[in-house]
C-alpha cells in the first residue's frame, strides 16, 4: 500500500500529516484561507474539540428541566379518574364524556402538555448527543488527539462582550434616545469589528439612520416616553423627537 493511500485511515484532520494536509508549501500562514461556501457544507456536522464538554451541558440543562418538571407545571397536584384512559381520549377529544362535547386539542390548554411534549424530544436527544460525543472523545484520546477544550470556552466567554453591548444599548436609549443611541453603537460596533476606514463608517451611519427611520419613524416601535436628552429640548422639538425619534 503506497504512502498516499494510508491517508484515509486517519479519523481526524488533526492526524494528516503536513506534507498531505498542505502539499502546496511548507509554509504556515497564521491567517484562514478563504474558502468557498457550497450548500451541502451547510448541513455538514462534525464534532470537533470542545463537543463533549458541551454536551455534557445540555444533557445537564435537559435533566434539570426534567426534574423540576413535576413541581414546576402542576403535575404533581393533580387527581386522575380511575378510568384514565377515558379522561385523555376525552382530552384529546375522541370521544365524548358525560354527555359534554368534545373540542379536539383541548389537552392542549393545560400548563403541563408543552413542556412534556418539549421534554419527550430534548432529554431523549440530549442522551443521544452525548453518547456521540463520549465515543468520539474517547476515539480521540486514543488517537492522542488534543480533548482540551480552553479555547473553546474562550471563545463562548469573548461572546458576552457583545451581549454587554447589547444591555448597554437598552441603558442608553432611555438617555439618548433611539436615535443617537442606535448610530453610537452600530458606528462602534463597526469600528470594533475592524472596519475602520471612512468608507465603513460612513456605511455604518447610513445603516443606523435607516434602522432609525424604518422602525422609529415608519413603524412608530415604542420608545421610553421619558428620555433625558430629549427633555432638555423645547417643547415643540421634544415632541418631534419622541413621535419620529
Amino acid at each position: 500500500m503506497s504512502q498516499h493511500s494510508n491517508i484515509d485511515l486517519y479519523l481526524f484532520d488533526e492526524a494528516l500529516p503536513d506534507d498531505f494536509s498542505r502539499p502546496e508549501s511548507v509554509f504556515k500562514s497564521e491567517c484562514v484561507p478563504d474558502k468557498k461556501i457550497k450548500v451541502e457544507d451547510l448541513f455538514q456536522f462534525k464534532r470537533r474539540v470542545g463537543d463533549y464538554q458541551v454536551s455534557v451541558a445540555a444533557l445537564a440543562i435537559a435533566l434539570f428541566f426534567l426534574v423540576f418538571f413535576f413541581t414546576q407545571t402542576g403535575w404533581q397536584d393533580r387527581k386522575l379518574p380511575d378510568n384514565v384512559g377515558s379522561y385523555f381520549a376525552h382530552q384529546i377529544g375522541l370521544i365524548e364524556l358525560d354527555g359534554r362535547v368534545t373540542r379536539f386539542g383541548r389537552i392542549l390548554k393545560q400548563s403541563w402538555v408543552i413542556p412534556m411534549l418539549c421534554l419527550a424530544l430534548l432529554v431523549p436527544a440530549a442522551l443521544w448527543n452525548w453518547h456521540n460525543a463520549y465515543t468520539v472523545n474517547r476515539q480521540r484520546k486514543r488517537f492522542q488527539l488534543p480533548t482540551d477544550a480552553r479555547y473553546e470556552y474562550s471563545q463562548y466567554l469573548r461572546a458576552l462582550e457583545f451581549v454587554a453591548y447589547f444591555i448597554l444599548y437598552t441603558l442608553m436609549v432611555p438617555v439618548l434616545g433611539y436615535l443617537l443611541s442606535t448610530v453610537l453603537l452600530g458606528s462602534y460596533l463597526t469600528f470594533r469589528l475592524g472596519y475602520r476606514s471612512p468608507v465603513w463608517i460612513a456605511r455604518s451611519l447610513a445603516t443606523s439612520i435607516a434602522i432609525v427611520l424604518v422602525f422609529r419613524t415608519l413603524l412608530q416601535i415604542k420608545t421610553p416616553l421619558n428620555i433625558w436628552l430629549y427633555d432638555l429640548l423645547p417643547t415643540d422639538w421634544r415632541s418631534f423627537m419622541l413621535t419620529y425619534f
